[in-house]
């Protein structure tokens, strides 16, 4: 049983039950020839990656070389990392490339230019395509810019070519459900138009956000999905439609230092550092995060508050639902973040699993 008694300042509290539980049903139907990959920038942690490597995943992807380097101590051998190469980092990605099946993205020519040169640094490249986000990556229609980076890699001595690789972001700024399956289908028509393109190089199509990921079960012609954020899943996903509550395996617990009973709000020890600025607009209110349990010396209940302010280190909670005298300074309230990836980043030092 998990012990309360253990928080004495904003801590991340991970529930592993849940974890292999949203593994489970991201495996579930997953296409034997689709490959698993998911991004581990979510979590950053070795507990949740020996879960992952308990299930026998051994393919994984990252958003810098730091973290490729941190899981390739710790085993993984096959890493992608989902961000445009840093051509400044030529020494750390020398050091990957030589005991790694190392993945690289490209998203423009220039850089391409510059890594094909580096003859140290054996890789895979994938061509960054966008298809929406407008982020980063080639627009997926500009066909000419691909078929001269193709050419670049076919050239390279140092680089193989695999195939496109997007991330569908703008599945982020859907509302529900219904709008995330018809935006991920344009994305895929968009890639799938690209690998007929060039089916001569026998392109590979790689995907990997996690509300496509979670929602859809069909994965036609798409041969890689790279989830992240659901191993942990948050408010936003929550506010989608993309999972239930009781698939939210992380949440932050954090003790209540002030209490304005006039004002109805509750002070918390727990603020931007831990929570980052990310927010929810709900209904004209914006939101930081939601509050879901009260934990004091005698009570343990269950609530619905939102978390409405964040300075450096303070939060305020709107207490509306309950009854403000049940709060007492030293008790704990538990929290659901917006956006768990920053938050598990933010807080990877002050984390528990249980």
């Amino acid at each position: 049983m998990f012990r309360y008694s253990k928080i004495k300042s904003p801590t991340f509290v991970v529930n592993t039950s849940q974890v292999i539980n949203n593994i489970e049903n991201m495996l579930q139907g997953l296409p034997e020839n689709c490959v698993f990959r998911p991004h581990f920038k979510t979590h950053n942690n070795s507990v949740t990656a020996k879960i992952f490597k308990n299930f026998g995943i051994d393919k994984i992807t990252v958003s810098s070389v730091e973290m490729a380097l941190y899981f390739r101590q710790l085993g993984f051998r096959d890493i992608t990392i989902a961000f445009p190469v840093n051509v400044r980092e030529q020494r750390s990605l020398n050091r990957l490339a030589k005991n790694t099946i190392l993945g690289l993205c490209f998203s423009n020519l220039e850089s391409l230019h510059l890594v094909s040169k580096f003859k140290s640094i054996n890789a895979n490249a994938w061509i960054e395509i966008n298809t929406g986000q407008n982020r980063s990556g080639i627009d997926w229609d500009d066909c000419n810019s691909i078929e001269k980076m193709i050419e670049i890699i076919s050239k390279s001595e140092n680089l193989v070519f695999k195939g496109f690789l997007s991330h569908t972001g703008e599945t982020y700024s859907c509302r529900d459900k219904n709008e995330i399956i018809d935006i991920a289908w344009q994305s895929f028509e968009k890639l799938r138009k690209l690998k007929a393109r060039f089916s001569e190089y026998s392109p590979m199509l790689s995907i990997g956000d996690t509300p496509s990921c979670s929602v859809l079960r069909n994965f036609n012609e798409i041969d890689e999905i790279r989830p992240g954020n659901f191993v942990y899943y948050d408010l936003m996903m929550l506010q989608k439609q993309v999972c239930k509550l009781g698939d939210i395996a992380a949440s932050v617990f954090c003790p209540v230092v002030d209490i304005n009973e006039i004002r109805n709000e509750i002070v918390i020890h727990g603020g931007s550092v831990h929570f980052g600025k990310e927010f929810l607009d709900l209904g004209g209110q914006i939101i930081f995060g939601k509050a879901v349990s009260h934990i004091s010396n005698n009570l343990k209940t269950g609530i619905d508050e939102n978390l409405i302010s964040l300075s450096q280190e303070h939060g305020i909670i709107k207490i509306s639902s309950c009854n403000i005298k049940d709060f007492h300074v030293g008790d704990l309230v538990e929290i659901i973040p917006v956006h768990v990836c920053l938050v598990a980043n933010y807080m990877k030092n002050s984390t528990l699993h249980f």
